[in-house]
């Protein structure tokens, strides 16, 4: 025999209507009732009444058609109801130790409940909205702590300044160099770096370190500190480091120092020229003309470098000259205008001071340039002939491209002191200049082929440049001869 347990679920209504100014809490008025009287069941069905409180192991029915609800004592067997009811069984067992939960709540402690729950809710939405925002002096005190905690570039080159001079550890200095380097690019971190005595306490002990990561940092460092910088300029030209840096450039036996060496000379000189005459008075040029009577790889590098550098120095001059010239034939006559007059003829003054380009001849540059052309020797095969068309498809260059372009370059700014020695390489130069038509016409070609102005300017001609320059030189050197 199964013991069933049939419950029905005693619905009870609360209504609280909560007036919308934060009003008195109002409960529908059936709440305020006193006690219904004890259900106690018997054999028979009786009417349970709305709101009372029935003892558990009753069976229950709910006829759905006039809502009534009835309960009885559990009997055995099939009770066989009124079929318009439904009748919802469930069984279940019985604990009796488990006390009788009081369905019915006081209305007093349900209207204190409502309040507090009202009240719990706006005080958790305002105390979220606190946590949100902040006050103008909480502003103001974290943007003071920011400020605080960002450093201004001149606190860090002055930091790793200090760190520089009382670390010991070689590595930790090379590293400190370099990230010095990174810093004086830019124009106003140089000339503060220079105050801070970052030359003569820095730069300079590195230079003579028997270290070759710390010589090749420290030259590094001195160039891009110096490059375009003219007050560092100066300040590298006071201190006495060109000397060093010549030595460094002559005898150094580490390819990459003796590469930055140069890069700081070019710095420190380039539209200097009292420091180009500093350079050429302590043994500069005769330091440049050794390093062309070596013949490695390296050396070569280097020797391009070198003759870049000097034809940009005689061009310096000759521009200066010309601005002077054209100064002088304008018109104006204004105080302003005589004062740069002045100031361009007292350059070209020092420009010719420094006789660069007559030490030059005097350093048998005329007979040294000509050197590198023969060193690349007349191969004029299949091979090259179509690594050189592939350059013109995008792909690298050969490197005898670049030796041809930056010598014959600088043999047409010494075309005028050097006629003589150059009329060696006369004949080498006419077949360059036919070698190169082949390769200007192929550059024309594809030139035409293109439709649009983009299209045009994406196209180098770099082959063409070169034509053009070894015609010029060819076509001087031939009436030189003449």
């Amino acid at each position: 025999m199964y013991k069933l347990f049939v419950f029905s679920i005693c619905v009870f209504h609360v209504y609280a209507v909560l007036d919308a100014n934060e009003g008195p809490l109002s409960l529908d008025p059936k709440m305020n009732r006193p006690e219904e009287k004890k259900f106690i069941p018997t054999k028979e069905w009786q009417v349970v009444a709305e709101g009372q409180a029935i003892p558990p192991g009753l069976h229950v029915r709910i006829d759905m058609q006039t809502g009534k609800k009835e309960a009885k004592l559990l009997e055995e067997g099939n009770d066989g109801g009124n079929s318009n009811s439904a009748l919802i069984s469930t069984e279940t067992s019985v604990d009796d130790s488990i006390e009788e939960v009081k369905p019915e709540l006081d209305y007093s402690e349900i209207k204190e409940a409502l309040k507090k729950i009202k009240n719990d809710a706006k005080e958790t939405s305002e105390g979220n909205v606190g946590k949100g925002f902040r006050t103008y002096d909480q502003i103001k005190e974290e943007m003071m702590e920011l400020e605080q905690s960002i450093k201004t570039e001149y606190e860090i080159v002055k930091e790793l300044v200090a760190k520089y001079l009382s670390t010991k550890d070689d590595l930790e200095r090379q590293l400190i160099l370099s990230d010095l380097e990174f810093y004086v690019h830019q124009y106003d971190n140089a000339q503060d770096f220079v105050k801070m005595g970052g030359f003569s306490e820095v730069v300079l002990p590195a230079l003579n370190s028997t270290k070759k990561d710390l010589r090749s940092s420290a030259a590094f460092l001195l160039g891009s500190a110096c490059q375009s910088n003219p007050k560092a300029q100066i300040a590298a030209m006071e201190r006495g480091i060109l000397p060093h840096l010549i030595r460094l450039i002559s005898f150094d036996p580490n390819p990459d120092v003796r590469n930055r060496a140069l890069y700081a000379i070019s710095s420190i000189i380039r539209h200097f020229p009292l420091a180009q005459k500093e350079f050429i008075n302590h043994g500069g040029m005769t330091a440049f003309a050794d390093i062309f009577l070596t013949s490695s790889a390296d050396s070569l590098k280097l020797q391009l470098k070198i003759v870049t550098l000097l034809g940009d120095i005689i061009l310096e001059k000759d521009m200066a000259a010309q601005r002077l010239k054209d100064f002088t034939r304008s018109e104006l006559s204004e105080s302003a205008n005589e004062a740069e007059k002045a100031m361009l003829a007292e350059k070209l003054r020092q420009y010719e001071a420094a006789g660069i380009e007559k030490v030059l001849v005097e350093q048998n540059f005329c007979r040294l340039l000509p050197r590198l052309l023969t060193s690349i020797g007349n191969v004029d095969d299949k091979q090259t002939r179509r690594e050189d068309l592939s350059f013109i498809q995008g792909r690298p260059l050969r490197e005898e491209h670049d030796v041809v372009e930056k010598v014959v370059q600088a043999m047409l700014i010494l075309a005028r002191s050097c006629r003589t020695d150059f009329q060696s390489v006369r004949n080498q130069i006419q077949t360059l200049g036919e070698r190169y038509q082949e390769l200007k016409n192929v550059e024309q070609a594809q030139m035409s082929s293109r439709t649009s102005d983009a299209d045009k300017d994406s196209i180098d001609l770099y082959y063409s440049k070169i034509h053009d320059m070894c015609q010029q030189l060819w076509t001087q050197l031939q009436k030189d001869e003449l």
